[in-house]
């Protein structure tokens, strides 16, 4: 055997006991912190505008070369557990299964995981010190609509619902 197909093999054996603890220890559903594209410790701002706080949707799996992931509810594909922490502060609620605080930098990739789940949403504008601008994301149609402005928390709810939690302003 070669020494790539040796490590490889000892590369998914290791990833594979890791799943295997993860799910061991928590079920789908369990509540975390998901930095898709980086740790904080790495790039506090890039990290604070791609986390998701959020529940798991999967159990975790390993990829072909071994690394072990977990599927959330907020994005797609599998994130590495390395960059998913256990939320043991979370602002979640019963039936609630993501919440995300909006920003500048994350609306247009919020924006677009919405229209991916075929939820209508768009650009909230507000007359902002006598000029029209963006201040948020509109989120739904008719009577169900709900709009949330920066700084706000936009809930999903297990039934597909959305609320928002209104930035405590000081």
């Amino acid at each position: 055997m070669s020494n790539y197909r040796t490590q490889l093999d000892a590369a998914k054996a290791k990833g594979q006991q890791q799943a295997d603890a993860w799910n061991a220890a928590h079920p789908i559903g369990t509540r975390v912190i998901a930095y898709p594209d980086v740790r904080p410790e790495y790039d506090a701002t890039a990290a604070a505008e791609t986390r998701v706080v959020t529940t798991t949707r999967s159990t975790a799996w390993i990829l072909g070369h071994g690394q072990p992931v977990v599927s959330v509810h907020g994005y797609a594909g599998g994130i590495c557990l390395d960059h998913v922490d256990i939320d043991h502060d979370s602002p979640l609620g019963d039936g609630e299964i993501l919440a995300h605080t909006l920003t500048v930098g994350n609306l247009a990739r919020f924006d677009d995981w919405l229209d991916a789940c075929g939820i209508y949403a768009k650009g909230y504008w507000e007359n902002v010190d006598g000029k029209l601008a963006v201040t948020g994301l509109r989120i739904g149609a008719g009577a169900d609509r709900v709009v949330a402005r920066y700084g706000d928390t936009i809930i999903r709810r297990a039934d597909g619902s959305f609320t928002v939690r209104t930035a405590v302003t000081s």
